[in-house]
């Protein structure tokens, strides 16, 4: 009986971890422009954004460059200047990148929306997996945002 328990057990236990793999590896299916907005954060507290709602996730838009361009190049720079990351999608509005844990390798996507109405540039970083990221997002967007700042 201890066996067949330890059996059932440990099957279960492959499973999540099968599951967690899974989610890891593939991309939610919620990224990208909806609207002219960028998707909204899970419940879970594992995310930033400048679009939240939540003060507790919320991350301040930045303000454009000299023009779109100039946007664009200086956030592609920040980007060049962060480790572990490697950009998905790109084009003149959106940017999609992901970020990964080199050790454990969790991976996080983040979302830049290039709003040339309100001439801001808006931010989403949001885990794959997990419930709470030990503030890894919060912590990106600043260096993030102190990289973007000292572009010209």
């Amino acid at each position: 009986m201890m066996k067949m328990m330890l059996l059932v057990v440990g099957v279960v236990i492959a499973a999540m971890s099968g599951v967690t793999v899974y989610q890891n590896l593939t991309p939610p299916n919620n990224l990208g422009l909806h609207h002219g907005r960028l998707a909204a954060l899970a419940s879970t507290p594992n995310g930033v954004s400048s679009m939240a709602d939540n003060s507790d996730k919320r991350v301040e838009p930045l303000n454009f460059k000299a023009d779109l361009k100039a946007t664009q190049l200086a956030a592609l720079r920040a980007f060049a200047h962060m480790p572990n990351n490697q950009i998905i999608e790109r084009n003149e509005r959106y940017v999609h990148a992901v970020f990964f844990s080199p050790r454990m390798g969790f991976r996080d996507d983040v979302e830049l929306y290039f709003d040339q109405q309100n001439q801001v540039l808006h931010y989403r970083s949001q885990s794959r997996v997990g419930y709470s990221d030990m503030g890894v997002n919060k912590q990106r967007y600043q260096r993030f945002a102190e990289l973007y700042a000292e572009a010209p």
